[in-house]
């Protein structure tokens, strides 16, 4: 009796020991989880935002409205239309300066999809009131600008050139001119495009 009361009270001792000693690990093993270092950290996203003639095209990027056709003068056509030899520029003036990031522009123009007038051309630009460039296509030419990061004129104004050129290469007759002054118009498209550049990882 007296061996098996030992027996038993050294059975409960030896659990007792292994409880603590399981204890023990279970508390250290949770400390491993509950003591680790924990940060936030932020990464600031770069703008994008460009302006056309003065209209957030990220956030509205039909600005039709913003663009006012100057028709030259002429002692021979009303003010303020336009008819066969009428010549006249309109200006895009794009603003850059809240882009962060290096980018490419594309600017396209092309007639209308309502433009009755076919001989309705687009004759050059000029970059920030700076020399002509006369265009070779003249119906459809584009202009792709690449823009390096920080660099320092951020707004540029470009003036397009237009003319309802009468004669040499002309692809309207009178009869057509004369039906486009009754019922026609004269339309022009402009895209723009702004691609990010593409990024160059640089070697540690």
């Amino acid at each position: 009796m007296i061996k098996l009361f030992k027996s038993r009270k050294f059975r409960l001792l030896l659990a007792c020991i292994s409880l603590l000693l399981l204890l023990d690990m279970i508390q250290d093993s949770y400390a491993k989880y509950v003591s680790s270092a924990e940060a936030d950290s932020d990464l600031t996203i770069a703008s994008w935002a460009f302006q056309v003639n003065n209209q957030d095209v990220i956030d509205d990027n039909d600005f039709s409205a913003t663009i006012t056709p100057v028709i030259d003068s002429n002692s021979n056509i009303k003010a303020g239309v336009i008819a066969p030899t009428s010549t006249g520029h309109f200006d895009i003036t794009i603003d850059s300066s809240d882009v962060e990031v290096a980018f490419n522009e594309q600017i396209s123009l092309s007639a209308g999809s309502t433009n009755s007038v076919s001989d309705l051309v687009f004759t050059g630009y000029t970059l920030n009131s700076g020399s002509l460039v006369t265009f070779v296509n003249t119906s459809t030419p584009s202009i792709t600008t690449s823009h390096a990061l920080n660099e320092q004129t951020t707004t540029n104004t470009y003036r397009f050139f237009i003319e309802w050129i009468d004669g040499n290469g002309e692809s309207m007759d009178n009869d057509d001119d004369t039906a486009a002054s009754i019922n026609g118009t004269a339309t022009i498209n402009v895209t723009i495009n702004f691609i990010q550049s593409a990024s160059q990882n640089q070697s540690p």
